[in-house]
């Protein structure tokens, strides 16, 4: 009796397994999570006779049906967490030391196993040194800046599988040295965080994000910002701000890589740091125009009140790609046809921001694209 009992319950309880998420399917009555990193849901195909016949409705059916089973947001949170708790497996990350995350190509711009060559390096630089000295005769200033990397900030975190004490040659010290020896304009925001390393009393990397905080994209644009004012000679309004913000809630995306773990409990607790950043009134200073080409750190940086405040023009270069003007919060590509020409004829500034993992690929085509326009007969 109780054996037949036991098997009865477990006949129900697999049923309701298999039912459940049919009927969250059909008829959802839950709201499942958002699932965060490069989770992508197959679509629905529409039949015909000619797709039943060659299979693809078959697979694309299957996919679909896959991809939109109830609860699956939940359940993937499930075996991630599982894979996190007992195997230390992480999505899209690495897991290093006191719950510190980082990404492999960060890791391996810091040891320079992703060096592109000097002579690469060099072309690009001399390239991007005529273009500075061109513009330099329309009135206007070419500027490298090199963004702070989480990588280069804590190494002694990385995780052990990736430590190791020989360091080649980097992209960041051939730019760096090459564009010293050109007379180049850069700024190093890298090196300078370093030195901020153990005097800042709040957090400018977090232990669960990969780009710089809000915090140090907040102190990055403040830099920023004083070195234009120095290189041209002009006076740009900045607001004074004193007052941060403690909290255990990350905002922004300051724990971006932790959300793409998809786990269920939180990888740790650590405290951010927001600054809170007064609006500026208008006024007779001479306001920053600058277009932008960098990477995501870069975006985290000129997104600030402190840079988009104090400007006239703030266009952003995602990658020479995505066209973002902060100002007027317009998207336009690059390759659909935007005239980028036509901002540099506009802008007083134009900027290439990279952290160092980026810095092979330097201005993602940009410099070759204007270096073809002043100079067509050298193309």
């Amino acid at each position: 009796m109780m054996a037949w009992k036991v098997k009865r319950w477990l006949l129900i309880f697999v049923f309701t397994i298999l039912l459940v998420p049919f009927l969250q399917h059909c008829l959802p009555f839950i709201s499942s999570g958002q699932l965060y990193g490069y989770y992508t849901n197959a679509s629905d195909i529409e039949f015909s006779w000619a797709k039943w016949i060659d299979g693809s409705y078959e697979r694309g059916k299957t996919d679909f049906c896959n991809d939109h089973v109830g609860f699956r947001p939940d359940l993937i949170r499930v075996i991630d967490q599982l894979d996190f708790s007992f195997f230390d497996k992480c999505h899209y990350s690495e897991l290093g030391g006191d719950h510190y995350l980082f990404q492999s190509p960060y890791i391996d711009a810091y040891y320079g196993e992703d060096f592109a060559g000097y002579q690469t390096i060099l072309e690009r630089s001399v390239k991007l040194k005529a273009l500075q000295d061109t513009l330099a005769r329309l009135g206007k200033s070419v500027v490298v800046v090199y963004a702070a990397s989480k990588a280069s900030f804590f190494p002694e975190y990385f995780p052990e599988n990736r430590r190791h004490d020989k360091k080649g040659v980097t992209n960041f010290q051939t730019c760096r040295h090459i564009a010293d020896s050109l007379g180049i304009n850069q700024l190093d925001l890298d090196t300078w965080f370093i030195s901020m390393k153990n005097k800042s009393k709040e957090t400018l990397f977090s232990k669960q994000g990969i780009h710089w905080t809000e915090y140090a994209a907040a102190l990055a644009a403040d830099r920023f910002v004083r070195y234009i004012e120095k290189l041209r000679g002009v006076s740009i309004p900045h607001p004074v701000w004193s007052q941060v913000l403690h909290t255990q809630k990350a905002q922004y995306d300051d724990d971006d890589i932790a959300k793409q773990l998809n786990i269920i409990f939180p990888l740790t607790k650590e405290t951010f740091s927001y600054p809170i950043v007064p609006d500026m009134p208008d006024t007779v200073a001479k306001k920053l125009k600058a277009i932008y080409i960098g990477d995501s750190y870069g975006t985290k940086m000129v997104e600030t009140k402190i840079i988009t405040q104090a400007s006239a023009l703030c266009t952003y270069y995602f990658y020479f790609s995505e066209v973002h003007d902060l100002l007027s919060n317009t998207f336009n590509h690059v390759e659909k046809g935007y005239n980028w020409a036509d901002d540099i004829d506009k802008t007083d500034c134009v900027v290439l921001l990279y952290t160092a993992h980026n810095l092979g690929k330097l201005g993602s085509g940009f410099i070759e694209a204007a270096y073809d326009r002043y100079y067509p007969s050298k193309k």
